[in-house]
């Protein structure tokens, strides 16, 4: 059969396996049918420099491209071949050089391609779930807004690391305290630089000479926490064996990686604060009373993992108020903090690795890790942190939350990958 006009196509029915049909008046030309209906326009094509070669190129699919215009691509492309030039070797070169027009191009017109490529990439790719949030693209403007401002006209080479530091100083010390921003901004101003210089849009990224030397987002006393995948998946492992507590504080050990919220907020997690049909958890932090760096309320997105271990739970402590109740006649309602702090000593990690530790693994390998790559703001609001901007303002509980969502069971599902590994 040999298609000569848009109705032959359309009474071409899809079977279990894909199949293709030519048209008629241009050689190689056809249309392909796979099993879901799907209709797509090829065209085969004798490599202009490798004999017996015939690539194929996809043309548009029936429901977008006329007929008459994919003739009218059929022969162009045709008419390259006969020229010696190989269509997709050209297509390829307009790929690369989409950018070339960008070349030491000013730091804002590089901020906007950085941008609209992240959106475009985020988009396309098939793992990604969701798009970036409102919340996300905000704090994006926010912290590139204040950089623009101030060297946006600047050419890309002409910038140095100084000026930068300079930039982000100014926002850490203004009247609101924004470290947070601050640091942010330097680091999607990092982000920027990185995304030039591998399209050739710059010499180099100076703003990786900044690391280090502004106050970091969050200040206070480092708590001891194993940020490298496969020493954390031993940790996991060892947790995973150890016998020597309790069930109930044994829970307590291993529900913590999931949730990595302060030790004192699981172990004095409620049940009556548990909303298992959309599966989140959502509670006062303890220390977020009357701090200015901490929420007041947190909700924390369940993954199917923590669910099913709630479920076991709630078999041995559902008759009681709290999740993690202490069992012996005592004056504590709930499981102490030793009992937590004594558990990683006898496991072998003493200042090597602690209960409030887990926000820092969390938070570190969330963003760090090729299958994760969460960004600062999803996780530091999933930690809890108030995320103030240069005009004082601040995120509330529920921002980004679907986001959120997706990245505790992301992280669930990271957690259980390392606690299987073999060990080395």
């Amino acid at each position: 059969m040999t298609i000569n006009t848009i109705s032959d196509i359309y009474t071409l029915e899809h079977r279990d396996k894909d199949y293709s049909v030519s048209i008629a008046g241009i050689a190689g030309l056809s249309v392909r049918i796979y099993p879901n209906g799907k209709k797509e326009y090829y065209l085969r094509y004798p490599h202009p420099h490798l004999e017996g070669k015939r690539p194929r190129m996809m043309l548009g699919r029936v429901d977008e491209v006329s007929m008459h215009e994919v003739k009218y691509k059929a022969d162009a492309i045709l008419a390259m071949v006969a020229q010696g030039v190989d269509p997709k070797a050209t297509q390829q070169q307009e790929k690369v050089n989409k950018y070339a027009h960008l070349k030491n191009a000013t730091f804002a017109e590089i901020v906007k391609a950085w941008r609209d490529n992240k959106i475009a990439s985020r988009g396309k790719a098939k793992s990604s779930k969701l798009s970036f949030s409102e919340s996300t693209l905000k704090f994006w403007d926010l912290c590139l807004g204040y950089m623009c401002r101030e060297i946006g006209d600047l050419r890309m080479n002409d910038i140095t690391s100084e000026i930068i530091l300079n930039v982000c100083e100014a926002i850490q010390n203004n009247d609101n305290q924004a470290t947070f921003v601050g640091a942010s901004t330097r680091l999607y101003t990092e982000k920027v630089f990185a995304f030039a210089v591998a399209r050739g849009l710059c010499e180099r990224n100076v703003a990786i000479d900044t690391r280090g030397e502004l106050a970091p987002a969050n200040s206070g006393r480092h708590l001891p926490a194993i940020t490298k995948p496969d020493k954390f998946a031993e940790l996991l492992q060892d947790m995973a064996t150890f016998k020597g507590a309790s069930a109930i504080t044994l829970a307590a050990m291993n529900l913590l990686p999931y949730v990595f919220v302060r030790s004192i907020d699981l172990r004095s997690m409620r049940w009556q604060d548990i909303d298992w049909d959309n599966k989140l958890w959502e509670f006062s932090p303890t220390k977020g009373e009357g701090r200015d760096d901490m929420v007041s309320h947190l909700v924390v997105p369940l993954a199917t993992q923590v669910v099913e271990r709630l479920r076991d739970m709630q078999k041995i402590t559902g008759h009681k108020e709290y999740v993690f109740a202490s069992m012996r006649d005592s004056s504590n309602a709930y499981i102490s903090k030793a009992t937590l702090v004594q558990i990683f000593h006898r496991l072998g990690y003493k200042d090597v690795q602690c209960a409030h530790g887990f926000r820092a693994s969390a938070k570190t390998l969330l963003m760090e890790q090729p299958e994760l790559r969460y960004s600062d703001i999803v996780t530091e609001l999933q930690l809890g942190h108030r995320i103030k901007d240069t005009h004082g303002g601040a995120y509330n509980r529920l921002d980004e939350i679907d986001i959120r969502v997706q990245m505790m069971q992301d992280w669930a599902d990271y957690v259980d990958g390392l606690r299987g590994m073999p060990k080395k």
